[in-house]
């Protein structure tokens, strides 16, 4: 192949991994911005400067995208609660800090699940998905909760583990009427009394 082609072929795919890219984070924000059903492939193809055709090249279909994107925001979160599990003593306590303190501070991903868990329609590909991405959730949890909890409790008490962040998240994350600093330090506050309340209960 001469180099003017190898050039050639070299920008054509640079073009193509740069409208992938922007496809995503077009859909990133769309989907973090109103509930899944409410996200069109053309609305995400008019915010990515695509047309909408270019988009099926690229993902099937709008679930296709949706858990590309969800993928992308949830691998992060995984890899950094990964390393704090990694190198902490204490890890219930640190790696319920680090997974609320991750989640108030990347809004995509917060929005993008909760958006998800209100919908009431089921999308199987995206459900199948996500759960696959909570199993991995749950095992970090399982691991930080068992110097506390007996194996046969692990399971339920991750996902109770899992309920309860979530729970604060969206019950004070948007309340009105305190500055963010504010809320975040109330925020802390309940997951420090969650973490006391399963230390209590099962004593190292």
């Amino acid at each position: 192949m001469e180099e003017k082609e190898i050039q050639t072929f070299s920008k054509r795919e640079q073009k193509k991994q740069l409208n992938r890219q922007n496809i995503i984070n077009a859909a990133i924000q769309l989907f973090s911005s109103k509930p899944f059903s409410e996200v069109s492939m053309r609305a995400i193809a008019k915010d990515a400067n695509v047309s909408p055709g270019l988009i099926y090249q690229y993902f099937d279909d709008q679930q296709h995208l949706f858990m590309t994107a969800f993928k992308i925001e949830s691998t992060n979160l995984l890899n950094a609660l990964r390393q704090t599990i990694e190198i902490q003593d204490d890890q219930l306590a640190v790696i319920a800090r680090k997974y609320i303190d991750y989640m108030f501070r990347h809004d995509n991903l917060y929005q993008m699940m909760t958006y998800f868990m209100l919908e009431n329609d089921h999308h199987g590909s995206v459900s199948a998905g996500l759960r696959n991405i909570t199993d991995d959730l749950f095992a970090i949890f399982r691991e930080a909760l068992s110097k506390h909890l007996p194996e046969k409790q692990l399971k339920s008490a991750a996902q109770l583990f899992f309920a309860s962040l979530n729970g604060i998240l969206i019950t004070y994350k948007n309340l009105p009427g305190r500055s963010q600093e504010a809320t975040w330090q109330h925020i802390e506050h309940l997951v420090e009394v969650l973490v006391a309340t399963i230390k209590r209960a099962y004593p190292e």
